[in-house]
């Protein structure tokens, strides 16, 4: 049942980063989507560290993929969570809290230079059955925070970890 939902939610929730992201600090984005067993969205949430004050609801676009029932009852939950994480200079983990069950996950090194500018891009760990869709190419089309001071070609690069993570968990409602 998971597979299925984090296909579906994965490609149709809506991106809602719009802030320059830092290069500086940790910070982690995650959007978290709660389906029913037969397939409906419930609800969804974005969160961010960048943006502290209470979350934000967003919307998954339709297809046949979410009228598609399963063998399970309606009162059976599931939370599908896509969390995008950045450490600047040391490689993280990819923990997860207990009972959270990996989807998919991916880990890119990737090299900031003084104007913000993604210029270099290595998908460095690999894990679970479910490919996210942000790699490289979409790391690479992101803004950063320019450097402090020197704005040019020689102004230090800054080296960094995205962590692109899809997980879930169930749960019953009584």
């Amino acid at each position: 049942m998971f597979r299925a939902i984090a296909a579906l939610v994965l490609a149709s929730t809506t991106s809602h980063s719009t802030a320059t992201l830092s290069s500086a600090v940790p910070w982690w984005e995650r959007v978290t989507v709660t389906v029913s067993d037969d397939g409906k969205t419930q609800s969804c949430r974005y969160e961010s560290s960048l943006q502290p004050s209470a979350g934000k609801d967003c919307s998954v676009s339709s297809s046949e993929s979410a009228t598609a029932s399963s063998a399970g009852t309606k009162d059976q939950f599931t939370r599908i969570t896509f969390e995008r994480r950045f450490n600047p200079g040391t490689k993280p983990d990819m923990t997860l809290e207990p009972g959270e069950v990996l989807l998919g996950g991916q880990m890119m090194a990737l090299a900031i230079d003084g104007a913000g500018a993604v210029k270099g891009c290595q998908i460095v760990a690999t894990s679970g059955s479910v490919t996210p869709q942000y790699g490289c190419s979409e790391a690479e089309a992101e803004r950063f925070e320019a450097s402090a001071g020197r704005q040019h070609a020689a102004a230090p690069r800054r080296e960094g970890y995205m962590t692109i993570i899809v997980y879930g968990h169930s749960e019953h409602v009584v």
